[in-house]
């Protein structure tokens, strides 16, 4: 059995679909797209398949995934089309990739979500943890963020740009300021790279 990993974003419209909406239109999607996808056993199957963490509604995201087990060989290419056709707008999948065997399953390397919080005179991009012991809200971050910084980010202006194993990772991606909040101390600091 091999896993695919499903890079998707969820912008425009689709940011107001709820968690389980978003994971409903994905099923639905996989289905459509006849791709070889593994089934549950039992009465009512369903697709082998686990999503990244849950973003708060309203909140956009260029880079969730989600990880499904297939049956045979699948043409990358060939998939991302055949989902996108099937999808909503304001869903996309931006990339397919079939994940090694030894690759750790999406619940194990998903903790850390960065967001970029935008705004006229440029932005910041705020990392919390979003899975695991020592979770955080978005809300506290941003209002922790407001108090700190002095700025409040109108939740459209907030991001998704990625999902990571551990802080460190983020400076593969970002350059400059990150801010890390700290749920146990419930303070905003500076990330170092």
């Amino acid at each position: 059995m091999a896993r695919l990993m499903v890079k998707y974003e969820k912008c425009g419209d689709a940011a107001m679909l709820s968690h389980r909406e978003c994971m409903r239109a994905l099923e639905r999607a996989l289905r459509r797209s006849r791709l070889p996808i593994e089934f549950t056993a039992g009465f009512n199957p369903r697709p082998r398949m686990s999503f990244s963490p849950a973003l708060p509604l309203g909140v956009a995201a260029e880079a969730e995934y989600l990880e499904v087990s297939v049956a045979g060989g699948v043409d990358e290419g060939e998939a991302v089309e055949a989902l996108n056709r099937a999808l909503p707008e304001g869903l996309r999948v931006r990339e397919v990739r079939l994940l090694a065997p030894n690759m750790p399953k999406l619940s194990r390397w998903a903790r850390y979500g960065l967001y970029r919080l935008e705004r006229e005179e440029g932005g910041f991009h705020l990392l919390l943890k979003v899975s695991g012991e020592g979770q955080a809200r978005l809300k506290d971050a941003l209002e922790e963020a407001a108090r700190r910084l002095g700025w409040v980010p109108a939740l459209e202006r907030v991001v998704r740009v990625g999902l990571y194993a551990s802080p460190e990772e983020v400076f593969e991606d970002v350059r400059g300021e990150v801010y890390h909040y700290d749920v146990e101390k419930g303070e905003l600091r500076v990330l170092e790279e």
